[in-house]
């Protein structure tokens, strides 16, 4: 729609993405994803200036698929680490991240990693274990599940939580086990408005936010700084 086209042009241009996405092929610039990565990137920017970008040295892209918000504070926050974690990469992972190339920005700290959670996981034991000052500091990081499956959300957000990492979250479909009698019989949207706000009382975020229905509609956006 007009609406949604004079939108999408608003993020790119103050977004500098504008460029990236014109190098895109047709079946990769998807209005969608564009713009619900470009609003999830934007409560991104406002998470790291709760914080202060200056105190994160890694932001860790759990379940990245497509990957667009990955590169986006790859490109915003040259100074950070930036890893998307995947099962599988996608060919519109490479054919973004060749766009933004093509546009001048290499993304040298971006780095994708083939795996789940669990190779995270692994990543983390193995610093701890070579960290000769037996202290664990791990506050500066921040851990993003957009739209992550089933249990990825509870999971990511406890990883974070285990660790003193920042957290961020997009949930999707949520499951209901977690904090809902599955015999309740209420709307999905209410449904999911509950099992949002159990996961922020859960988990002490310390931000709740949501995203136009227009753009999605699963948009609420949990987080937690790591500022208290």
């Amino acid at each position: 729609s007009p609406n949604k086209l004079a939108m999408i042009w608003r993020h790119l241009y103050t977004s500098n993405t504008a460029d990236m996405v014109n190098l895109l092929p047709p079946q990769y610039a998807r209005v969608k994803e564009i713009l619900e990565s470009l609003e999830v990137f934007r409560h991104i920017e406002k998470l790291l200036r709760r914080r202060g970008n200056t105190t994160y040295g890694n932001i860790y892209d759990v379940g990245c698929g497509h990957g667009l918000v990955g590169m986006l504070c790859a490109a915003a926050y040259p100074h950070i680490r930036v890893q998307c974690i995947d099962r599988v990469p996608r060919e519109s992972f490479q054919a973004q991240r060749t766009a933004f190339e093509a546009s001048g920005m290499s993304l040298d700290n971006l780095h994708f990693v083939t795996g789940d959670l669990t190779v995270l996981e692994e990543n983390v034991l193995h610093a701890q274990n070579n960290n000769n000052s037996g202290i664990k500091d791990n506050s500066g990081s921040l851990l993003l599940c957009v739209h992550g499956c089933k249990s990825l959300t509870h999971e990511s957000i406890e990883l974070a939580c285990s660790n003193n990492w920042s957290w961020l979250s997009l949930p999707c479909c949520l499951q209901a086990e977690h904090h809902l009698d599955a015999s309740m019989k209420v709307k999905d949207d209410t449904r999911f408005g509950i099992l949002c706000g159990a996961i922020a009382a859960k988990y002490k975020a310390d931000s709740i936010a949501e995203i136009d229905s227009r753009i999605t509609g699963r948009g609420i956006v949990l987080s937690f700084s790591g500022k208290c």
